[in-house]
């Protein structure tokens, strides 16, 4: 997805969020806080990411204030909210693939720029697809079992992942659960995904030997690219795959995403906050 308007403002938001929960020493979030904005306007262009964009202003985040996971404790607070909201809006759910993909979209309503109180009014509304390719996925799925690569998106998600990666498995496909090397936003890492008690469940699983929001091949471990390459299906959750997956124009990606902003919405073609599941066809 390429740069909207738009975005600007919301690249502002995120230089000075972070830069917040980064440091309280006054010189460096000043420094932290120039020095990204600088970025941000030598980068923000018409074919400019806004994901890869917003990975690089964090990078120079990290290293000006030495703190390279400035929302760990926002991330261990939505975690817990998020297996308290899962235990209660599961069961409203059956057992089906639709149903399964609709519960692991509802997770996608947590972000870092919301209030839990919006969260949760999306979440315990009855959610619905706005564009959904499930019947496409179904007979993916009828195919020849393979690997399907899950590329997880924020901490605390992986609650609403789970029984969507078992249903997949129980089908005989490989699912390989794929987390963040480190620290990027609020996005899930290994460490984020043992604390919650979860690994083991979810396993196997990896990380992609980037430290990115989103998926930015070039960056990817070795390993990763292999697996990347001989999956036959990838499930791509959020907004930051969307951004840096869907100028791929890559069938084999299938996007589970809530549209939180105008640029995303526009771009898929739906409302703003819809539930979207589709596949990427170009």
């Amino acid at each position: 997805m390429t740069i909207f308007p738009e975005c600007y403002p919301c690249l502002e938001r995120l230089v000075g969020l972070a830069v917040h929960l980064a440091t309280q020493v006054p010189e460096v979030r000043r420094l932290a806080e120039k020095s990204a904005r600088r970025l941000l306007d030598q980068e923000f262009a018409a074919d400019a990411i806004p994901a890869a964009i917003a990975n690089r202003m964090l990078h120079i985040i990290h290293h000006l204030s030495g703190n390279f996971d400035p929302f760990a404790a926002r991330k261990t607070a939505a975690t817990a909210w998020a297996a308290r909201m899962h235990q209660r809006l599961a069961p409203a759910y059956g057992d089906d693939l639709e149903s399964l993909l609709r519960l692991a979209a509802v997770g996608n309503a947590l972000d870092f720029f919301r209030e839990e109180d919006e969260a949760a009014r999306e979440m315990l509304a009855r959610v619905e697809f706005d564009r959904a390719a499930v019947t496409a996925f179904r007979r993916e799925l009828a195919g020849p079992p393979g690997l399907i690569l899950y590329l997880a998106d924020n901490a605390g998600e992986q609650f609403f992942d789970r029984p969507l990666v078992s249903s997949l498995r129980r089908r005989g496909w490989r699912v390989l659960y794929a987390v963040k090397a480190g620290p990027i936003q609020n996005d899930l890492t290994l460490a984020d995904l043992e604390a919650s008690g979860l690994r083991e469940a979810l396993e196997p699983v990896m990380d992609t030997g980037a430290r990115t929001v989103g998926l930015e091949l070039h960056g990817v471990s070795p390993g990763f690219r292999e697996l990347y390459d001989d999956a036959r299906i990838i499930v791509a959750k959020g907004m930051g795959h969307f951004e840096t997956m869907s100028h791929l124009g890559d069938p084999r990606v299938w996007f589970l995403l809530q549209a939180k902003c105008i640029p995303v919405s526009q771009a898929l073609g739906v409302e703003l906050n819809s539930f979207v599941f589709s596949q990427n066809i170009g």
